[in-house]
């Protein structure tokens, strides 16, 4: 009986860009696989050889919630600083031992971090003040940008986690937020909310 070698899947196929690969996997997936992949503890697809992963893992002031590891100061304290040097290595530490834990237990827990928290902190009674950096969308952009740098790191192909803006968008109020009026007016929208996002995208390498 002869061994035959199954030739890869486009998906497969590193050579491919990153584009084209998730193009042609996503077109394999099932109905009811694609709707499995929606959770945050995603099951494997074992006919594509695609492994369980935890989508989501909390790394606003690095991931010490889940053993040991560093621990940062809160993302208001770090703002604190005025400084992008510092915040860029700080994510480069939450980047690399985010890749410890995934390598202890790559079901348990995943790459994909959720941090940074971008959103504007114009009401103290949001609950979240130490999560984010302040009111200020231009200092809030430039520390954001730089913590996602470092999380991903400079490989322009490899990242070494995927940093998730949080809490894309106008979703800085704690109370029902899951499903209350979010309304802002087009100038504030450009102005103000969507001005501390932008630099994650064009100066931080954000995968979009």
């Amino acid at each position: 009986m002869t061994n035959v070698k199954r030739e890869a899947l486009p998906f497969q196929n590193h050579d491919l860009a990153i584009e084209d690969r998730v193009a042609d996997l996503v077109t394999r997936f099932t109905l009811e696989e694609k709707i499995g992949l929606m959770c945050q503890y995603q099951p494997a697809v074992e006919r594509l050889g695609v492994k369980p992963y935890k989508h989501g893992t909390e790394a606003a002031h690095g991931i010490a919630w889940l053993g040991e590891a560093t621990s940062f100061p809160q993302p208001i304290g770090l703002a604190c600083t005025w400084n992008q040097e510092p915040l860029e290595r700080i994510g480069s530490v939450i980047g690399d031992e985010a890749r410890v834990f995934y390598q202890r237990d790559p079901a348990l827990n995943g790459l994909t971090l959720w941090a940074p928290t971008v959103d504007m902190e114009r009401d103290p009674r949001w609950g979240r003040t130490e999560e984010a950096y302040g009111e200020d969308p231009h200092l809030t952009g430039e520390l954001t940008a730089a913590l996602v740098r470092g999380i991903q790191g400079p490989h322009p192909v490899y990242r070494k986690a995927i940093a998730t803006l949080k809490h894309f968008l106008g979703n800085n109020n704690e109370k029902d937020r899951g499903h209350c009026s979010a309304s802002i007016d087009p100038r504030n929208m450009r102005e103000y909310y969507l001005k501390a996002f932008e630099p994650a995208f064009r100066d931080g390498g954000l995968c979009r």
